[in-house]
């Protein structure tokens, strides 16, 4: 299979498509992604996820030391 029809691709391609084509699915889509509370982690690699994560736990701790010192 090469690398133009892998089933990933296919899907992002007619996704793309059907978002140019449909303006107002942009919005539709964005809030559903927000209202799942989890980053869309599908076609990132491992360096990606992993700052995400780092992210993540960067956020939980700042707000357990704002809670500690001023809560």
């Amino acid at each position: 299979m090469s690398n133009n029809n892998k089933p990933e691709d296919q899907r992002d391609r007619l996704q793309l498509k059907d978002q140019k084509d449909h303006a107002g699915s942009n919005v539709n889509d964005s809030t559903n992604r927000a209202q799942s509370g989890m980053p869309d982690t599908r076609g990132m690699g491992l360096k990606e996820i992993g700052g995400v994560i780092l992210l993540l736990v960067i956020l939980v701790i700042a707000y357990g030391l704002y809670q500690m010192f001023f809560g």
